[in-house]
């Protein structure tokens, strides 16, 4: 039997939206230190201040909670995909470049990405997440070719979105967990792999 995804509750308090909020978030700290299988709605509990009776007062059991932390990086990823939408730039090569730094200002942002994008690939409830995801940042790309004058059909352009985009992935998922100096060099290379990736396609 499934276990039930959905908060407990809508709030719409300030209070209550502000509790909603600091769970995530504390649970966004202890997911990057312990990792998925080793998170419990206790020690959530236990470092939000509150009783595991008052955590269920909002989340109903773990996986709803990762599940509420996955749907609010997706919000975020469509916020930094529109962002970049707005920017002009001159070709491909530019294109390339403000990609990868804005998404890589987004993963920055999201403690324990890692095991977050691993709980959405691997438990069940959670793969809608990833598929979304997935679909989300390759038809960014593929609209973005075809108004940058790249004269492909959709599926093709979207093939081009689908590596490019598990490229960048995989990529800034090490990148964020790098020491500065290592990090920064990885980036430089991704930025180069997909300016190479995305013109030689094109």
């Amino acid at each position: 039997m499934s276990k039930p995804l959905t908060p407990r509750i809508s709030p719409s308090q300030k209070r209550s939206i502000a509790r909603q909020e600091q769970i995530l978030e504390v649970a966004a700290v202890l997911l990057e230190k312990l990792g998925p299988a080793a998170l419990t709605t206790i020690r959530i509990a236990e470092d939000v201040g509150i009783s595991v009776g008052t955590l269920y007062h909002y989340y109903p059991n773990k996986e709803a909670i990762l599940h509420a932390m996955g749907q609010r990086w997706l919000q975020q990823m469509a916020n930094t995909l529109k962002q970049d939408e707005q920017q002009s730039p001159a070709n491909l090569h530019d294109f390339a470049e403000l990609f990868v730094s804005h998404m890589h200002q987004l993963y920055k942002k999201q403690r324990g990405i890692l095991h977050l994008v691993q709980a959405m690939f691997a438990i069940p409830q959670l793969m809608p997440l990833d598929e979304q995801h997935d679909e989300l940042v390759i038809n960014h790309v593929a609209n973005r070719l075809e108004k940058m004058g790249v004269k492909l059909p959709l599926t093709e352009r979207q093939r081009i979105g689908r590596t490019f985009h598990e490229t960048s992935h995989a990529l800034l998922l090490v990148v964020v967990n790098q020491s500065k100096p290592r990090g920064s060099k990885t980036l430089e290379e991704l930025k180069r792999m997909l300016q190479t990736l995305v013109v030689s396609f094109t």
